[in-house]
């Protein structure tokens, strides 16, 4: 145990201690205690669960940093997005339900997300997972606007049988996470 006698209180992480390396509107790079520091938004991302219908929605993204590492366009990802600044995780995951999936939650849904998640070690950022099951009165469905973006435009929604499950090849390690966790909660394990 001696070798966790030498943690410092959190208080001594303050943010005066870094120092700023690049910076554009997506992230930033800092220098933290030597090493480098990938700073973005928090993250929130879900996969709703149609419950009547026994399916889960997901994402069919065009994803320029996939396309660049596997040539692939288009990937199997989670519902979801950053978190602007000074919005609550629980408003997050709301509008990308709608801006991604065209579903608006009833108003008074109860949103539980499950424990966040660090991506790396060297970002900074969480990822705010949740798995959200929905009966036809909690939501009613509109047409899904995106955000705006082009990448955005090029990608939809689209709703699998539960069955088809574990024919499912995720293209991200919190999707597939999230995916696990899913067929937990279920009880879908094998």
């Amino acid at each position: 145990m001696d070798k966790f006698s030498t943690l410092k209180p959190k208080e001594e992480f303050k943010k005066g201690k870094e120092e700023p390396v690049y910076q554009d509107k997506h992230m930033s790079v800092i220098k933290f205690e030597d090493w480098s520091v990938v700073k973005h938004k928090d993250y929130v991302v879900c996969i709703p669960y149609l419950i009547e219908s026994n399916q889960v929605i997901l994402r069919y993204e065009y994803i320029p940093t996939f396309k660049y590492t596997d040539g692939t366009e288009y990937h199997l990802t989670l519902v979801g997005g950053g978190v602007e600044e000074g919005e609550a995780h629980n408003l997050a995951i709301t509008r990308e339900l709608e801006e991604e999936a065209g579903i608006v939650l009833r108003e008074d849904y109860e949103l539980e997300p499950l424990r966040p998640l660090f991506l790396t070690k060297m970002n900074a950022n969480k990822v705010y997972p949740y798995i959200i099951a929905l009966h036809e009165k909690d939501f009613h469905e509109v047409i899904a606007k995106g955000d705006g973006t082009k990448h955005e435009a090029m990608s939809k929604s689209v709703k699998i049988d539960i069955k088809r499950l574990k024919d499912i090849q995720p293209s991200d390690l919190i999707t597939d996470y999230i995916l696990l966790k899913l067929k937990e909660y279920m009880n879908l394990q094998k």
